[in-house]
């Protein structure tokens, strides 16, 4: 965060229980703001790997609580559009305001299309898209009404490429980039960025429960899924949590509609 310190930004980052969510709410928690972290914290019936746990949320936000108090859980689904227009009242009733929305949660299916269930369709493209569209729709109003705000949602190198056998997925990401641009360009006069972080393969795992439905270790995987990147490398966590970061940065003031890519060049094939 740029100001220089984040101690007077809220912040809400969804699926923030492991993984790339988790490291974002830590680098905005490090940065001195106000950090909720939310999650689903269990299973989903059409996810073939197991998703957090509340274990695994609770040690979450613990984690990040020895950082400052200034840290909390919410648990939620992004897909309830009531739930999610709860967390954010809570939010605004408890602090005063939102300032930065980091819409991350998601689900990945592999499956060719033949074979894709109409429950894997909804739950990726419900996660992804509709969880990020009910909390913008919620985090808004509030934002406009105080001229400031950032929405950084997490899209990947699929929002941009399509991938084999990711279909869904892939139509998710897409949709996701649609709805950065499109409500960029509604919002930019109210002094509010909304952009996107396409990330390549990063070892969470997300990605090693997609690997292991193929029957693939997570070296296998990782070898399997990072043979696009120029180095052939894997990207961290901390490295998408940077992105995430300075977008939602006074630094980032003019970067608006924009995705900003940590794919280890990916994108250039």
């Amino acid at each position: 965060m740029s100001n220089p310190d984040g101690s007077d930004r809220v912040c809400l980052v969804t699926g923030a229980a492991r993984g790339n969510g988790l490291a974002i709410a830590r680098a905005l928690t490090d940065s001195g703001a106000t950090v909720y972290l939310a999650d689903i914290a269990r299973d989903l019936p059409d996810v073939p790997y197991s998703l957090a746990t509340p274990r695994d949320f609770d040690d979450a936000v613990e984690s990040l609580q020895t950082i400052h108090n200034r840290v909390y859980g919410i648990r939620f689904d992004v897909r309830d559009a009531k739930a999610a227009a709860r967390a954010v009242t809570q939010i605004e009733t408890e602090q005063g305001r939102l300032d930065i929305l980091v819409n991350n949660a998601g689900v990945l299916v592999l499956n060719p299309i033949g074979q894709v269930s109409e429950g894997e369709w909804n739950v990726q493209m419900d996660t992804i898209v509709k969880g990020a569209f009910y909390l913008c729709r919620a985090a808004l109003p509030g934002m406009n009404r105080r001229g400031w705000g950032r929405i950084v949602n997490v899209s990947s190198i699929a929002g941009h490429r399509g991938l084999g056998t990711a279909t869904v997925y892939t139509a998710a990401k897409h949709a996701l980039i649609g709805l950065t641009r499109s409500l960029a360009m509604e919002v930019a006069r109210q002094g509010i960025t909304i952009n996107a972080v396409c990330p390549g393969t990063v070892p969470t795992l997300l990605v090693e429960g997609t690997g292991r439905t193929l029957g693939l270790t997570m070296e296998e995987t990782l070898t399997q899924f990072t043979q696009r990147h120029l180095t052939e490398n894997p990207i961290a966590p901390e490295d998408v949590a940077a992105a995430v970061g300075w977008l939602a940065s006074d630094a980032a003031s003019r970067v608006n509609g924009a995705s900003l890519f940590v794919d280890d060049g990916w994108h250039c094939h």
